[in-house]
């Protein structure tokens, strides 16, 4: 029993956020409240709320419209007009949030080609409204946070289609669709009304330290060959296409608008963005389904939500914050043999603090921690498996595309997508960085060679893409990134792609990508496994159907806090502790389940 409590001799009382019964001393209960641990505290939050952009049209199509836009930020004297709220809107009026209250979180995602509408963004209260989409021939852009783009009028009575409206204090209408000229109307931006062809321009902010222009609608479709061109995309909005030329999807992150089409096909809107400012002693606590990146500014911590895997998601924030650097490294992808060989596998994702800043994380609170396995490689005509995610807090890295040996046209994604496998027809390379984030978390994979003899591609890694087939000789692996959170010598990297395997007509095989890529199998061999703990991309086997693709490498997370703070991790969890330079290093090699913790002290 101790004398404290304001003089009260009992049993000590703690206090949290959400209570704090029983009696205090002045001294106590101002010190719980300066280091943020009492009932009722509030803290200012500054907000930038974007939804998904609209899909542009199809057919002579409108372009989708900006996904809504609305702020409480007030930006710097120097940043570009048009800024504040979209659609000519105020800057929104000043918010608190509650220390150790959960508040809803979502980023909407871009709207489907076609003219599919984009879906919401929410944080708290504030909700912004999906952009519309583009109207097809002879249709009306559809209404939302900016409206769609018209479609263009093939007959008339009556000569022209509607633009969607946008919603007060988000964004502005789409531009209508004309028979003579035959033009199809852009959707509009956050700044600007639908122009006719081109979308209209988004908002600048700087609530992230620099100015960024975001929320553009998609330019409109010609209507046919050389007749009336296509619209330009406002800044973050898609191009519109004529002539066959492609258009373009409206800028992820940014709420941009599909661009329309000229014949049949159109592009999906970009996905939406929450972007989240608080003063730096405040730290926010993500559930399990946000993918977010974080850094600091002049006293603030910003927080940029990419993503959330439903509407369920919340926010929390805390006061008593420390500092952690991190690298969250995925599984990279297995690979496939076959009678033809095997393309390389993709490096799995690549996420550190490095490219951005360290995450500020709370005391006492529990974060998921997940290290993703590597995929499995097999024998032709098997099918290889992709490389599982990664994960620290909100920080997730994704898995290494898989290589075919039936390739489709295009390989398969991931962290870093796949390289195409050989074939009698020309492969492109699977896409990296899927889904996106900011920084990029890989690169493509490479491109294989339609002639004899037939070389396959390498598997992209974090810092470069994956080597097409050229000449005789399959391609190599992307290199991965290097990092020196450990303070290893010499500097570790990470995330290499797989190697193409040799050809049956001759090709030689790729080396795996720097970063513990596999090297595709020489004639009559296996490809090498990825690199353990590195997210290393298998390589592809040679040319027989008994010879095996490499299996991907195991992910790894590794987190680095001040030597006077320490890591406590769940039972599932396979870690090492280094101490060095005045930091407490862990390194995660293995976890057994998907819902292991870490908990800083």
């Amino acid at each position: 029993m101790t004398r404290r409590n304001g003089g009260i001799i009992g049993v000590d009382n703690i206090p949290t956020v959400t209570t704090a019964s029983g009696m205090w001393s002045l001294q106590s209960a101002f010190q719980a409240i300066e280091d943020g641990n009492w009932p009722g505290l509030t803290v200012p939050i500054e907000y930038l709320v974007i939804a998904g952009g609209g899909g542009g049209g199809a057919g002579g199509g409108g372009g989708g419209g900006a996904g809504g836009y609305r702020t409480n930020y007030t930006s710097s004297a120097p940043t570009p007009t048009p800024k504040g709220s979209g659609g000519g809107g105020p800057v929104e009026s000043a918010l608190t949030v509650t220390l150790g209250t959960a508040y809803t979180v979502t980023v909407g995602g871009g709207g489907a080609s076609l003219g599919g509408a984009g879906n919401d963004s929410v944080f708290s209260s504030i909700t912004s409204t999906g952009g519309g989409g583009g109207g097809a021939t002879n249709a009306n852009g559809s209404t939302g946070g900016s409206g769609g783009g018209g479609g263009y009028r093939s007959t008339s009575p009556p000569s022209t289609t509607s633009g969607g409206s946008g919603t007060t204090g988000q964004g502005f209408a789409g531009a209508g669709g004309t028979f003579s000229p035959v033009q199809a109307g852009g959707g509009g931006g956050a700044g600007q009304l639908g122009q006719t062809a081109n979308g209209g321009v988004g908002n600048y902010s700087d609530i992230t330290g620099s100015a960024v222009q975001r929320g553009g609608g998609g330019g409109a479709g010609g209507a046919t060959v050389g007749n009336d061109p296509s619209g330009v995309g406002g800044n973050t909005g898609g191009k519109g296409s004529a002539g066959g030329v492609s258009n373009g999807p409206g800028q992820a992150l940014a709420g941009g608008g599909g661009g329309g089409a000229y014949y049949n096909g159109s592009s999906p809107g970009g996905s939406g963005i929450v972007i989240l400012r608080v003063p730096s002693t405040v730290a926010a606590v993500f559930s399990s389904g946000v993918a977010s990146r974080s850094y600091s500014v002049a006293g603030y911590n910003i927080y940029e939500v990419q993503a959330t895997s439903n509407t369920s998601q919340t926010v929390t924030f805390y006061k008593n914050v420390i500092s952690a650097e991190y690298l969250v490294v995925a599984g990279g992808g297995g690979s496939t043999g076959g009678t033809n060989g095997g393309g390389g596998a993709g490096a799995g994702g690549y996420l550190a603090s490095a490219d951005t800043a360290a995450m500020a994380v709370v005391k006492g609170q529990a974060y998921p921690v997940i290290v993703g396995g590597g995929g499995s490689g097999v024998t032709a005509p098997n099918s290889a498996t992709a490389g599982s995610g990664s994960q620290f807090g909100s920080i997730i890295s994704s898995g290494g595309g898989q290589a075919v040996y039936t390739t489709p046209s295009t390989a398969p994604s991931g962290g870093s997508g796949a390289g195409a496998s050989p074939s009698g027809a020309t492969l492109l390379g699977g896409e990296g960085n899927t889904p996106f984030r900011s920084p990029s978390q890989g690169n493509k994979g490479g491109n294989n060679v339609n002639s004899s003899p037939f070389p396959g591609a390498g598997g992209g890694g974090a810092g470069a893409a994956g080597g097409d087939g050229s000449g005789s000789t399959g391609g190599a692996g992307g290199n991965g990134k290097s990092n020196s959170i450990t303070g290893a010598s010499p500097t570790p990297f990470y995330a290499g792609g797989g190697g193409a395997g040799a050809t049956s007509q001759g090709a030689s095989r790729g080396l795996g990508g720097t970063g513990g890529g596999g090297n595709g199998g020489t004639s009559g061999n296996s490809g090498a496994n990825g690199a353990a703990n590195t997210g290393g991309g298998g390589g592809g086997g040679s040319n027989s159907a008994s010879q095996t693709g490499g299996n991907g490498g195991s992910g790894v997370v590794i987190i680095k806090i001040p030597v006077v703070n320490t890591a406590t991790f769940s039972s599932g969890v396979t870690s090492s502790l280094t101490a060095s330079g005045g930091y407490n290093i862990y390194t995660v090699t293995a976890t057994s389940t998907t819902s292991e913790t870490v908990t800083f002290s």
